[in-house]
């Protein structure tokens, strides 16, 4: 991420203090807030699923439901969500399991979640079927007083109005936040270079780890005893652990200890890369002034269809007053490829860049279809380059430890909030800020 879509000065601020500072509520196709009041409307009657909603604080979405499946006694396997959603935060958002009647569900598990409003439907829930995400976020800790705070924001607002919108990045936390190494490790396994893979999963230091890992990795990148760093390496790093495990008793098989890793940690990584990326694509697209709300000659441009991405289309010299037409009435976008062994590269200026990305980065198109590990293979997709917010609204109050900034809007699913929210603070150490 490296440009901005604004030029005003941020107003700084540290997101995060505590969890209830970030607030997400899903919502739901047909534009229905998932909170426990709201989510009636969305229905019920019979059926073999029950649908509930899910209330989360501190812990993300795969620990609470494995927390549910243990407390109902079921495999987590039988339990599924639309979205992800953050762990340092209060969330809510709807869930569905197969086979259990909504009075089966308890009110509470531990002290971090809720089940509220459980429902059966006749169909599962399953990824995507959301429209986005609301959310109310406080910033504390701001850099500038109440006054000056306010005015900036609003003059970030004008500018994000006038670009249409900031860029949309994938944010911060899709390439880790305390050891943002995600996409480097995605990139090894698309070479075949397990090895690295291996050695930067174990070894690479990061300054926000703590002390004993830290001295853990060191040790492992000194002297590649494994059986020593075994037990240095803290039980909370699961992944390290059970790589090194595998090495001892399988010495130099790399791909093999890659592989002892869940299937949905590996696509995490080859996920990581093809994210990254595309934000690399989007800044040399800042970089070389073309717009992100207006499509030049070879943009790729997305049909918009029931508020999804629908038909994909090339601008040409032909259409493009056309397709600028439909952009401007909210029917149509500019996209950007996430690359994958089935995408088709843009033309023109944004075509060149994506081809000068890949060049770079040492990768091509059908390195995506993962041959040493095709379960890792990614068809790609496209995704807006324009992040525009929805109901976007802000507050600056002053407290007792200073001046706090609150936001509310809506983002459509797949959108960062910390990525709206960088144009605001303008963070110079974004893991430190609470991205």
């Amino acid at each position: 991420m490296k440009f901005y879509a604004t030029s005003s000065e941020g107003v700084g601020g540290v997101l995060r203090v505590r969890d209830e500072d970030f607030i997400v509520v899903e919502v739901a196709l047909g534009g229905v807030l998932c909170t426990p009041r709201d989510v009636r409307r969305i229905g019920g009657g019979e059926g073999e699923y029950t649908w509930f909603l899910l209330e989360k604080r501190g812990v993300d979405t795969v620990t609470a439901l494995r927390a549910v499946a243990r407390a109902i006694g079921i495999s987590h396997k039988r339990l599924s969500v639309a979205g992800l959603k953050d762990a340092h935060a209060v969330t809510f958002q709807l869930a569905c399991v197969e086979g259990v009647e909504p009075h089966e569900l308890p009110k509470r598990v531990g002290s971090k979640v809720w089940i509220h409003n459980a429902f059966k439907m006749p169909f599962k829930l399953t990824p995507g079927m959301l429209y986005g995400n609301a959310f109310r976020v406080r910033v504390r800790r701001l850099e500038v007083g109440a006054r000056e705070a306010e005015e900036r924001i609003k003059r970030i607002c004008a500018e994000l109005e006038e670009s249409g919108g900031a860029p949309n990045y994938y944010g911060y936390q899709r390439f880790g936040t305390i050891r943002p190494l995600t996409h480097i490790i995605g990139k090894h396994i698309l070479r075949g270079e397990f090895e690295d893979a291996v050695r930067a999963l174990l070894t690479r230091v990061y300054p926000g780890e703590s002390p004993r890992a830290k001295e853990a990795r060191c040790y492992l990148a000194s002297t590649w005893d494994l059986k020593g760093a075994l037990e240095l390496f803290p039980r909370r790093l699961h992944h390290e652990r059970a790589i090194i495990y595998y090495l001892i008793k399988h010495p130099g098989d790399y791909a093999g200890a890659i592989r002892t890793l869940p299937l949905s940690v590996r696509q995490l990584f080859v996920g990581a890369f093809q994210a990254y990326l595309f934000n690399l694509v989007l800044s040399k697209r800042l970089e070389a002034g073309l717009p992100l709300s207006r499509a030049v000659v070879g943009d790729l441009v997305a049909l918009r269809r029931d508020g999804d991405l629908g038909s994909i289309l090339r601008a040409n010299e032909s259409n493009l007053d056309k397709v600028n037409r439909l952009i401007a009435r909210g029917q149509a976008e500019v996209v950007a490829n996430v690359p994958g062994y089935s995408t088709t590269l843009a033309e023109g200026v944004p075509g060149a860049i994506e081809r000068e990305v890949l060049a770079e980065e040492e990768v091509s198109i059908d390195m995506f279809k993962v041959r040493h590990m095709p379960e890792l293979s990614s068809r790609g997709t496209v995704r807006p380059v324009a992040l525009r917010p929805e109901a976007m609204c802000f507050d600056v109050a002053v407290t007792e430890e200073g001046p706090v900034a609150f936001f509310s809007f809506t983002l459509r699913k797949g959108m960062y909030a910390t990525v709206l929210l960088r144009e605001f603070i303008k963070p110079e150490d974004p893991a430190a800020q609470g991205f």
